[in-house]
């Protein structure tokens, strides 16, 4: 790692940046955390998974201001992944070779495993815990990494993400399709042939926003999110009570902030099918992910 080095993760939903200083040779400081709710890949699940020009304007734009920040703080060296969004769309091309050609920034686009290994190693090195699931609900996959004594034994991908699932199904008014969908999915998981462990660790906005509000709802005394735990059996019934949420005033009285209200009930939807179906008992909340590791 140089000196100073900045890290971007375009997802499907958000795009995020890190700007790390090293401090040694195996640690280093976080000195600017950015973030950006660009969507890249709103309408495109509606249209054979094809990014639209305006999300990937958005997109650009939000590209151009965290260079300008990576180039404030005199960043050495940039790196920049792009998940589900631009891995899914057949025209990704046209945005990866708009940004190189004028922005002169090199988008990587990473396969699903890798982005559920580099979750896994993040939790692995900034959490206590030795034996888990990692689970990153993104707006168009979701990533496992299943780490048992220290070690990753299998990392998969899963095509279930809250846009996805939104532009699929939600809008559709067809729950029961999004509970066939993922747990047609989730069969790839069986055939892992993998003991599960129970402890699932959470990445990702969608866990941890609703991390924040079992937080409040349970009156919990710090603010600190990271390694914030819970027990399943506690809080299933809220989350089922979000995904089925009839409008904004009924997210926000939930403790829902505004800016999830386009995907919580999506989120949690995912969440606790997956919970239920792989009998999951205990939530640990992780602030760190694809980006650290």
């Amino acid at each position: 790692m140089s000196k100073v080095t900045t890290i971007i993760d375009i997802g499907s939903n958000s795009m995020r940046m890190v700007v790390l200083q090293k401090s040694s040779r195996f640690s280093f400081s976080l000195i600017n955390e950015t973030k950006s709710k660009v969507k890249i890949s709103e309408g495109s699940y509606e249209n054979n998974g094809n990014l639209q020009d305006i999300p990937m304007q958005r997109a650009y734009e939000s590209l151009k201001s965290f260079l300008n920040i990576s180039h404030s703080l005199k960043s050495r060296k940039i790196i920049c992944v792009a998940t589900s969004a631009l891995r899914d769309a057949p025209n990704s091309k046209v945005f990866i070779s708009r940004v190189q050609k004028e922005l002169g920034l090199n988008i990587k686009v990473i396969e699903g495993e890798k982005e559920a290994y580099y979750g896994g190693v993040a939790a692995l090195n900034l959490l206590h815990d030795n034996t888990f699931i990692t689970m990153d609900i993104g707006g168009g996959s979701t990533e496992f990494s299943f780490i048992r004594d220290g070690k990753i034994e299998k990392s998969i991908s899963l095509n279930i993400g809250t846009v996805r699932i939104k532009e699929l199904f939600f809008n559709k008014d067809d729950i029961e399709g999004a509970k066939k969908n993922i747990l047609d999915n989730l069969k790839k998981i069986s055939n892992l042939e993998i003991k599960i462990p129970k402890k699932v660790v959470g990445i990702g906005g969608s866990i941890r926003a609703l991390s924040k509000i079992v937080m409040i709802k349970n009156q919990y005394p710090l603010d600190v999110l990271h390694e914030y735990m819970y027990k399943v059996i506690d809080e299933i019934s809220l989350f089922d009570k979000i995904s089925i949420a009839k409008n904004n005033d009924d997210l926000k009285s939930f403790g829902v902030k505004k800016d999830r209200f386009d995907t919580i009930k999506e989120g949690a939807f995912i969440f606790k099918t997956i919970l239920e179906e792989l009998e999951i008992d205990e939530v640990v909340t992780s602030g760190v992910g694809v980006r650290e590791g």
